[in-house]
């Protein structure tokens, strides 16, 4: 099986939240990079799901889950933990997740998403979801499908993916990278933020500014 790197923040509020705080930052590992499931609410309608990432959780963050989960539907945590074994994982609603970070293989399979929708028949056919979903699971749940890596620069992502957040994630790396080969001294006095940002934004023109930089004249006091 494919090791998955999903994991998502849940909305302040929702039934799973006395669990949250045994999960770090409050993301929790799901199976997918987006909902690949369907389930019905206590009013018949019927709501996409993600699934939780059980292999990416110990024992006491399934317990909590099991147990949130279970006080919000009117079971026992065992109900909840035996209906979700067959899918190696919890059902979250669409509606609860509020923020998505993956890795490549997120990346990969967010693509094959936004390819299936530009390429499937319009509007997309039930069978041709079904389709899309087998091949989800024969080879990223099922399977040992291997995503591509990772592109090093903004320019090498699917536009189609690209967001503020992704761009700025990139600039931190980028930042932390090229830090690695300063001394503590360049750090500190600022040599070694300068030589970065005139490396990652040329359009500009950034230096030290020193004492001897400064005019008297447009000192105020």
């Amino acid at each position: 099986m494919t090791k998955h790197d999903t994991v998502v923040r849940i909305k302040p509020g929702s039934p799973y939240e006395s669990a949250l705080s045994l999960f770090e930052d409050g993301f929790i590992p799901m199976r997918d990079p987006f909902p690949m499931e369907r389930g019905v609410s206590d009013t018949g309608e019927v709501t996409s799901l993600w699934v939780t990432d059980w292999d990416r959780m110990n024992e006491e963050q399934i317990q909590a889950l099991a147990a949130a989960i279970a006080n919000h539907c009117g079971a026992t945590r065992e109900e909840v933990i035996e209906d979700a074994r067959p899918s190696n994982g919890f059902g979250i609603r669409d509606g609860w997740i509020e923020k998505m970070h993956c890795g490549a293989e997120g990346f990969q399979r967010c693509k094959e998403v936004a390819d299936f929708l530009k390429n499937a028949p319009q509007p997309p056919t039930a069978e041709a979801y079904q389709d899309f979903y087998q091949d989800q699971y024969r080879r990223w749940i099922d399977g040992d499908e291997q995503p591509p890596p990772m592109p090093k620069t903004i320019e090498g992502f699917d536009p189609r993916l690209v967001t503020p957040e992704l761009e700025e994630a990139l600039k931190k790396e980028q930042i932390a990278k090229a830090l690695a080969g300063y001394s503590v001294l360049d750090v500190i006095t600022g040599r070694a933020m300068v030589d970065i940002l005139n490396n990652i934004d040329p359009d500009h023109n950034y230096s030290i500014v020193t004492d001897e930089d400064d005019d008297e004249d447009n000192i105020p006091w």
